[in-house]
């Protein structure tokens, strides 16, 4: 065997990306907002690239030819900006100083507009479930030692409301201060139940009772049996047979095990169910009325609009994107006998990528507009009945329509938006699979999800529907569906199997 070092010659073909390729992916992948933002520091970045305001303007690039009616309607531009042999006796030396001084915007003085008209006030942000507890913590007059136990509880607290044990790699960063403070350690043993609360000393019970006194009720419980009780004892009048059921037979209950817990509390079956429809106030959820996290915005991309009955059409919307042109000024210093080589060189490099990143916001537009006509090509029926007649879709039905590649149209549809006659749809929603039927067709997982959806609905709750009837009932529907699937499906609606939707009349 030769282990010696070799020297060989091949051949092997390769495709690499250009950075205007790769530039124009990671667009087409943003969101209308990223985009906007992205649009933003570039404006802030390239002196060659503005915003176009002029009501019907188009993106320009390096060889689009300078547009006479602009000039002649006198519209306010960049090319008015010149005069006729301006670029021969131009200091441009001077011009280029002064033209950068100001980094953060430096075509602004070009446009000649008022800065206080681009200032937006910037969104307040929620209050976190740790300040909205350390604030109410400020209103009550406990002693120092309790208080710090409730601010160590206060970080315990997860997004959903609930107790939690501190993370392990922050114990291991604090042992040496959980060990030199006993109140904590005995937090952890109680959180970690090692200890029960009972047991703990009055000032760790006396500091769990002032975090569980916080609102929204239920806030600071360790388990879903507390929280309900928490919530229960808040509320005047309720139910003492529902308090005795959390408190004695929480276990049954979530099982529904009405018979059980009517036989153990010595109630009837009616009385039992009763108080359990008394439990639907309280919410298992208390960390959700704090709104700690910013409002998602959603902005339509385009719309589907209807010309005629049944003929459809797709506009983009473009208000919240700038229209994007080539600062002619700084353009026509290229021309410049009197600029030096160093400020051309400049230019030509912040033009290059000007245009560059022009070409690549309008690539992105195209192909989203691409890939939602042929959307709404192949889900005609769906813009013209409604959802109900969503049809089975894959990447790589719209990927054969445009000619592009599936991972392209993954791009174009993932957190685009949609604004249809039946609300706002996210591209990606238009692709569902689908379960084959007998005459080879398919039903579109989308109509199977409703029609589970409404049968489970109008069911008789004393009587429920098990997977093999709705599966029945599915057949006479025209849809055949396996029971596995009905299975699968009724899970990822969340709905209880029969067993536990049985109510006792």
């Amino acid at each position: 065997m030769d282990l010696g070092i070799q020297l060989k010659q091949g051949m092997k073909l390769e495709q690499n990306l250009s950075p205007q390729m790769l530039q124009s992916i990671k667009l087409l992948q943003m969101n209308s907002m990223e985009l906007e933002t992205t649009i933003s520091q570039e404006l802030e970045t390239n002196p060659l690239l503005e915003m176009d305001e002029t009501p019907d303007s188009r993106l320009e690039s390096i060889d689009a030819p300078t547009r006479e009616s602009s000039r002649q309607d006198g519209d306010d531009n960049s090319h008015d900006l010149m005069e006729p042999g301006m670029e021969n006796t131009m200091d441009w030396a001077q011009y280029m100083e002064d033209g950068f001084r100001n980094a953060e915007a430096p075509f602004k003085d070009l446009g000649g507009r008022d800065p206080d008209e681009e200032w937006r006030p910037e969104p307040t942000r929620g209050l976190s479930m740790q300040e909205v507890l350390r604030n109410q913590l400020r209103e009550w007059k406990r002693p120092a030692r309790i208080v710090k136990i409730v601010e160590y509880l206060i970080d315990c607290v997860g997004d959903d409301g609930f107790l939690s044990p501190a993370d392990k790699n922050l114990l291991d960063a604090e042992t040496e201060q959980i060990q030199q403070d006993p109140d904590i350690a005995e937090v952890e043993e109680v959180l970690q139940q090692k200890k029960r609360l009972e047991d703990a000393s009055y000032p760790v019970q006396e500091a769990f009772h002032v975090l569980q006194s916080f609102t929204p009720p239920g806030i600071g419980a360790r388990n879903l049996r507390e929280c309900f009780l928490i919530q229960a004892y808040r509320i005047p009048d309720f139910s003492p047979l529902a308090i005795r059921i959390l408190e004695k037979e929480f276990d049954a209950l979530k099982d529904l095990r009405y018979a059980s817990i009517a036989k153990a509390l010595g109630v009837s079956s009616e009385e039992v169910q009763k108080a359990v429809r008394e439990l639907a106030v309280l919410s298992p959820h208390p960390g959700s009325q704090i709104n700690n996290t910013p409002t998602q915005t959603i902005t339509p991309d385009m719309e589907v609009v209807e010309t005629a009955p049944g003929n459809f059409k797709v506009v983009m919307r473009r208000e919240h994107i700038p229209r994007l042109r080539i600062n002619e000024t700084y353009r026509k210093l290229l021309l410049s006998p009197t600029a030096s080589k160093q400020d051309k060189n400049f230019v030509r490099e912040k033009l290059n990528a000007a245009n560059s990143f022009i070409k690549s916001v309008d690539n992105r537009r195209s192909t989203i507009e691409l890939v939602m006509n042929a959307i709404l090509k192949k889900q005609h029926d769906f813009f013209a009945k409604g959802p109900e007649n969503l049809k089975p879709m894959i990447l790589q039905d719209i990927a054969d329509e445009v000619h592009r590649d599936p991972s392209t149209v993954n791009r174009a549809t993932n957190g685009k938006y949609v604004d249809t006659p039946f609300g706002v749809y996210e591209l990606k929603q238009f692709f569902s699979s689908g379960v084959p039927q007998e005459d080879g067709s398919a039903v579109g997982s989308a109509k199977i999800l409703d029609s589970i959806k409404d049968l489970v609905a109008n069911e008789d709750s004393s009587a429920p529907l098990s997977d093999q009837a709705i599966t029945d009932a599915l057949m006479r529907m025209g849809m055949k569906v396996a029971r596995r699937t009905v299975a699968k499906y009724r899970e990822e609606l969340r709905i209880l199997p029969a067993r536990l939707r049985k109510t006792v009349k």
